[in-house]
């Protein structure tokens, strides 16, 4: 869907800006799929987060990681973002944390466990 947005510079002049909203790009060389079960490394600065978690989104190389929770969420995407990594990064959810945390591909380990069920609580 595409949504439209004017900027108003100097001079009372108007910019049109066109584009998507609300779809985060395919990653089709990611490892991880969404909804996939992982593993945290036990890093020294990841300690402090569960063992087990779920994919809930993943943000190609170079996409905003604000954008990709606010396509996630249903909700317009926000002017001031944070900017994309050079790298795949995952959104990941842990059971009994409303923080989703935003973690590079290395960090993470496949599990054999089944897909996990990520639903919005209100």
């Amino acid at each position: 869907m595409n949504e439209q947005a004017f900027i108003i510079g100097p001079n009372g002049q108007f910019m049109s800006l066109e584009g998507p909203r609300g779809t985060t790009p395919e990653c089709p060389e990611a490892l991880f799929k969404i909804n996939e079960t992982v593993k945290v490394r036990r890093l020294k600065h990841l300690r402090g987060l569960p063992e087990i978690g779920a994919v809930v989104a993943v943000v190609p190389p170079g996409f905003s990681p604000d954008h990709a929770w606010d396509d996630l969420c249903k909700r317009p995407r926000r002017l001031l973002a944070q900017v994309g990594a050079r790298h795949i990064t995952y959104l990941v959810a842990f059971e009994g944390d409303q923080t989703p945390h935003l973690l590079r591909e290395k960090y993470l380990k496949a599990t054999d466990l089944p897909p996990a069920e990520v639903r919005f609580a209100s």
